[in-house]
């Protein structure tokens, strides 16, 4: 299965302020697959960030969870 993701905060429309934001979600690649990798576009695909996965990497064919991610980025 493709990877399935969501952002989690901020929350879709919220106004944040200049500097350092912080932006959460979980993945979920199915199959029993784990996640291994989160990019994240913050300026509508022009360029990607790679953010930090959360928790212990599963055995493989035991990922029956979703994956937390978390990335601290600049904003202006």
């Amino acid at each position: 299965l493709p990877v399935q993701s969501a952002i989690t905060h901020p929350r879709p429309g919220a106004a944040v302020p200049p500097g350092e934001l912080t932006v959460k979600g979980y993945a979920w690649s199915g199959g029993g697959r784990d996640v291994v990798r989160v990019d994240v576009s913050l300026d509508g695909g022009r360029s990607w960030r790679v953010a930090r996965l959360e928790g212990e990497r599963p055995a493989l064919g035991r990922a029956w969870a979703w994956k937390l991610w978390e990335l601290q980025a600049p904003v202006t």
